[in-house]
């Protein structure tokens, strides 16, 4: 793996401001406190002893779905952009670039079953879908960027409905209720954001209700100065709560409930890790143009990455943060692991992700499903067994 990350050895501690704090108190040896009437979960650098819940495991690897196979390239899969299971186990893949089909389905051993999503315009036709989500009852929403809608399927690739989207809509996730979750993406050239992403519940006839979060990116023509690490800007749902972490604030991961209720925040202290030189290099190439050269002169790049890089739920509510701190194999990372009530529990190191992009990872039933770039560029889907140690 060449972007390997050198952990620095100082702690960070994240600034904690406190407008309102009525009490303090231990869970599990977790420090809490109640922030703007809000539980915070304020988690130190070393793990809690939580008894009876650890979070030790081992994978074991059970199969994989290579897109390099012959066979898989003759029924059309060439690439994977997205993952998701359903309640049976079986393995939705989304592969923008295939040639017709664009959604493939494989059972829980691995084996092809179907697939769907002609591409095109017509009814339940895709062309440059994004974002595959599976519910609770097993339809599967897919939002596509340039029909510009949310085309919901049944599991056997039936077409339920359709949704318009407009055009700033870059992602639509079904909640339960028969709510929304929204990521629009609005760009504004004459601001001193670029573009901002707010993310909102939107209610069953597709009207916001709330906006939740925010992501902003500066824009480089108007600002004086451009940070150059990663905007990391994370959210995923699980169990009727979705969580959002959002670089700005630091290491702190918001839980909220559908109706858009703050209901927790947590919050760790971290070891930086230093932007390595070799990030530095590639990032710096996007500007060798000399027509970039006035954005160039405005680049910076600070003393550490991010806190985080990502993060998933399984559906137990145990929560795994993808750190930047490199991990014990060469292409592996190390993950916080928190429980339900969000406290830090252990630390593990993993490969589960894919380097050239977002992660793509689940975790359903005790497996994990997770990307992987291959040195070839094909990719696979790699499915691990978890046997957890108590």
């Amino acid at each position: 793996m060449k972007n390997k990350i050198r952990a620095a050895l100082t702690a960070l501690f994240i600034p904690v401001f406190m407008f309102f704090v009525s009490c303090r108190s231990k869970r599990d040896g977790a420090e809490t406190i109640i922030e703007d009437g809000v539980e915070v979960v304020v988690n130190h650098l070393e793990p809690h002893k939580i008894k009876g819940n650890s979070p030790n495991f081992l994978l074991e690897e059970e199969f994989l779905i290579d897109t390099e196979d012959n066979n898989l390239a003759k029924l059309g899969l060439v690439d994977i952009q997205g993952v998701d299971i359903d309640s049976e186990g079986n393995i939705y893949l989304l592969s923008p670039r295939s040639g017709e089909r664009l959604v493939y389905k494989f059972n829980s051993k691995g084996n092809y079953v179907t697939s769907f999503g002609q591409k095109g315009q017509g009814p339940g036709e895709l062309q440059m879908p994004v974002h595959l989500r599976i519910d609770k009852s097993n339809e599967i929403a897919v939002t596509d960027l340039i029909n510009k809608r949310l085309s919901i399927f049944g599991k056997n690739g039936n077409l339920i409905k359709e949704i318009a989207l407009g055009s700033d809509i870059m992602t639509a996730v079904p909640l339960e209720g028969g709510k929304y979750l929204v990521l629009k993406r609005l760009i504004e050239p004459n601001s001193e954001f670029l573009t901002q992403s707010p993310l909102s519940i939107y209610s069953s006839k597709f009207k916001e209700i709330k906006e939740l979060d925010r992501q902003k990116v500066p824009n480089p023509m108007i600002v004086n100065r451009l940070k150059a690490t990663p905007h990391v800007f994370a959210f995923d749902i699980s169990n009727g709560r979705i969580y959002i972490g959002n670089e700005e604030r630091g290491y702190e991961i918001h839980v909220y409930d559908l109706e858009g209720n703050l209901l927790r925040k947590i919050r760790k202290e971290y070891l930086p890790v230093k932007v390595p030189e070799e990030f530095k290099k590639e990032y710096l190439k996007n500007f060798d143009d000399p027509r970039a050269a006035s954005i160039r002169e405005k680049i910076y790049f600070p003393d550490s990455m991010p806190p985080f890089h990502s993060f998933f739920i399984d559906d137990r509510g145990i929560l795994f943060v993808m750190t930047y701190e490199e991990g014990e194999y060469p292409g592996e990372y190390i993950y916080d692991i928190f429980n339900k009530e969000g406290i830090f529990a252990g630390r593990k190191s993993l490969g589960i992700f894919w380097q050239e992009g977002p992660l793509y990872a689940k975790a359903k039933e005790n497996r994990f499903y997770c990307t992987k770039a291959k040195d070839s560029g094909y990719k696979e889907l790699i499915v691990y067994k978890v046997n957890w140690k108590y």
